[in-house]
């Protein structure tokens, strides 16, 4: 189903660089107040997402360059190209919130359990 609403070039964002539903709604409320330098608590309460959760997902934002964290706060630092990227998929994203999430969610649901992982290393 999400392949029907999803442009590829957006899946394969979301695949590359989305991990949870969090980091999505993270990236996005910065993205929409480029000039804002948010904190942690704020972008968790903005998002209801744990402070946790927030912090796991800005962290990763960072690490793949889409935001940059300065004085404890954060702001956007994305290239024009991903800043219509980000815009694409705010659109999809704003129309099409249940097939985004399942792309999401299907990451989780296709990487291996703790156990299964154990397993494989046992197995060497």
């Amino acid at each position: 189903m999400a392949a029907q609403y999803v442009p590829g070039e957006v899946r394969d964002f979301i695949l590359k660089y989305i991990a949870s539903v969090a980091q999505i709604e993270a990236l996005l409320l910065i993205w929409s107040n480029p000039g804002e330098h948010w904190g942690v608590t704020e972008i968790a309460a903005r998002i209801y997402a744990s402070e946790t959760e927030t912090a796991k997902a800005l962290e990763r934002l960072s690490v793949d360059g889409f935001v940059l964290c300065t004085n404890g706060g954060f702001r956007l630092n994305a290239s024009a190209e991903n800043i219509d990227m980000i815009r694409r998929l705010q659109e999809v994203y704003a129309r099409h919130l249940i097939p985004v999430t399942d792309i999401i969610h299907s990451l989780s649901r296709n990487a291996p359990s703790t156990a299964e992982t154990f397993q494989r290393q046992e197995d060497r």
